[in-house]
């Protein structure tokens, strides 16, 4: 990696930022709460920050981390991934000491403010579930939701007597396939790089946790034009700039924009190309430019597997290739955490999916299998 700019990638994952950055030219730094073997096989330098999914991204780690990277490999930069949403003023402190390459802190706030979201969609003509802050009279009709949430564990269904927490909110729910669009923004100018559909792992305790994506998926050009034109008026609104995604909910007669993840998503493995990186696209939009699309995007879909138990990771040969995200050997994984994600591919989007579920089930499968 001599004589390759070096970058800080962050997220509770940093892998595939990582992986980007790397086919893009960078020297990745990664900060993220697994430190699995790819990110640090592919990482100048990696920090694991202790504490797990609830814990590891505290603010006094994050930014400890940054100055470290920082004053050991003077990078150009950070560019951060899910785990942020809820912590602007993370970002604002570590935008004192490097640039942030993605949307600052009071856009980040803005994006992720309930409230604000619903005025901008109801203000342009956007279709935008209703959001209350107060107990709604009909719970089984409603959504709870957590300001700055990602990944679906923070959504539950209303009951009743459920009470509006400082940090949550209520959002009608509306009906349809989920749809993702993972696009560019630059000077309140967007470009769509691909709609995908995710699809749940639910548990009792989290029903609307993210189980993965598959994509490019073709809809009705109608419905593809009202996704197009309200992810166009939100980033103008918003300023939003890189990459960023947005989920929507379309039925046969209507296109709901559900929510905003002002950041590059979950689906980087999804739409990822050789040819011209996403990282490399998303620093040249934070930098005022759009750069052109690659000409052609395969079938692919990214699945995450769930410990069906607790486990231990036996040896490092154990995973397979389309296997990502590994754990080093000897790393306790407590139930429901993620093992690994598993990529797939096919000639069909759906064919991809399947690949991609089929691998998953083989992981478990290696895992039960290593118990015994």
């Amino acid at each position: 990696m001599t004589g390759h700019p070096a970058i800080i990638v962050m997220g509770y994952s940093a892998r595939a930022l990582a992986s980007s950055a790397s086919l893009a030219g960078f020297a990745p730094l990664s900060i993220d709460v697994f430190g699995d073997d790819d990110t640090r096989g592919m990482s100048l330098a990696s920090v694991k920050l202790e504490g797990g999914l609830s814990e590891g991204l505290a603010p006094d780690k994050v930014t400890g981390a940054v100055e470290t990277l920082v004053g050991a490999h003077d990078p150009i930069g950070v560019v951060y991934g899910a785990g942020f949403e809820h912590q602007p003023e993370t970002i604002a402190t570590i935008a004192e000491r490097t640039r942030v390459f993605g949307n600052g802190a009071d856009i980040l706030k803005r994006a992720k403010d309930p409230l604000v979201l619903a005025q901008v969609c109801e203000g342009n003509g956007v279709r935008h579930p209703q959001v209350v802050f107060a107990p709604p009279a009909k719970p089984e009709l409603w959504l709870t939701k957590r300001r700055g949430g990602a990944g679906g564990a923070h959504i539950a269904m209303a009951e009743a007597g459920n009470r509006a927490r400082p940090d949550s909110y209520f959002q009608r729910r509306a009906g349809g396939k989920s749809i993702s669009v993972l696009f560019l923004a630059s000077e309140k100018k967007t470009e769509n790089i691909g709609l995908s559909m995710q699809w749940t792992v639910p548990t009792p305790a989290s029903p609307f946790r993210y189980g993965g994506a598959a994509g490019p998926v073709d809809i009705d050009p109608a419905q593809a034009d009202e996704i197009g034109r309200s992810v166009a008026i939100i980033a103008s609104e918003l300023d939003l700039v890189g990459l960023n995604s947005a989920d929507f909910l379309v039925s046969a007669d209507a296109v709901w924009l559900i929510e905003i993840n002002p950041r590059p998503g979950a689906t980087l493995d999804v739409f990822e190309s050789n040819e011209v990186p996403l990282f490399a696209r998303h620093i040249a939009a934070c930098e005022g430019r759009l750069a052109p699309a690659s000409s052609s995007l395969g079938f692919k879909a990214a699945e995450i597997v769930y410990a069906p138990h607790d486990v231990v990771v036996r040896r490092r040969g154990d995973w397979p290739d389309w296997a990502v995200d590994r754990s080093p050997a000897g790393t306790q994984i407590a139930a429901g955490d993620p093992v690994c994600t598993v990529l797939g591919s096919g000639a069909t989007v759906d064919l991809a999916r399947a690949c991609a579920s089929e691998r998953a089930r083989k992981i478990i499968a290696l895992v039960q299998e290593a118990d015994h």
